[in-house]
């Protein structure tokens, strides 16, 4: 009777623990709101690079130039000059953009092809975590201006000159908006968002993800190995 007791015990117990796990382990969902209360920074300045978090999770945005084939193939990421950054909008809704050099203005801009004064600009995103892309919403940018922009995942390309009018797996368009979009699939710890052509000048506003939970059969797993361990303690 004893033994019985004991095992009816041990299942309990790890009922609870992988009911504890999975509540543990529900999906978290973070919104970015980069405006200059929120990173905790002065507005219309430039920064080397801007950090936030929330619901737990974190980000760190820098500013680099993209060397690349014009097809969208990365052949290097530049780092940028002191002085040269980030740039942070001094309005309350914010956004965030690109300044590349002392001249240059503070959209997220491409610069023109064989012209190494007028660089491809892109913004940095690297997450403290693994975290699933749910939406983006951009500043400036419009179907009538030809703005289009490159999504490179973890050092993999996934979109190229995309926008509004274009189909993908990996995005849909939010319906009767032109700069806002939601992903699907998309997940990683560093996201690089960046312009290539002459006529792309946008900001990045908002960014939506959620945290890429541990699967429930790792601790379905793991409760069956206490469970085993338990049970041959018994026997011997």
């Amino acid at each position: 009777m004893q033994s019985k007791t004991r095992r009816v015990q041990s299942a309990l117990c790890a009922t609870a623990f992988v009911a504890a796990a999975l509540a543990a382990g529900g999906v978290q969902a973070a919104v970015f709101n980069f405006n200059y209360s929120n990173l905790g920074v002065t507005g219309g300045q430039v920064y080397d690079s801007v950090s936030m978090s929330d619901s737990g999770i974190g980000v760190t945005v820098t500013a680099v130039t993209v060397d690349n084939d014009n097809f969208g193939g990365i052949l290097s990421l530049n780092s940028l000059s002191a002085g040269n950054g980030v740039y942070v909008s001094s309005s309350a809704s914010g956004n965030l953009g690109v300044q590349s050099s002392a001249g240059d203005g503070t959209q997220m801009d491409g610069g023109s092809v064989g012209d190494t004064t007028d660089p491809d600009e892109g913004l940095m995103l690297v997450f403290d975590q693994v975290v699933t892309l749910d939406y983006v919403n951009f500043d400036y940018f419009t179907l009538a201006s030809a703005d289009d922009f490159n999504l490179t995942v973890d050092g993999v390309t996934l979109l190229v000159d995309h926008n509004s009018n274009d189909v993908s797996a990996l995005v849909n368009n939010v319906a009767g908006q032109e700069d806002e979009f939601t992903f699907n699939g998309v997940s990683g710890t560093t996201f690089l968002f960046w312009a290539d052509g002459d006529s792309d000048a946008f900001r990045l506003d908002r960014l939506n993800v959620s945290a890429v939970p541990v699967p429930a059969a790792v601790w379905l797993f793991a409760s069956g190995l206490l469970g085993l361990a338990g049970v041959a303690r018994r026997r011997k």
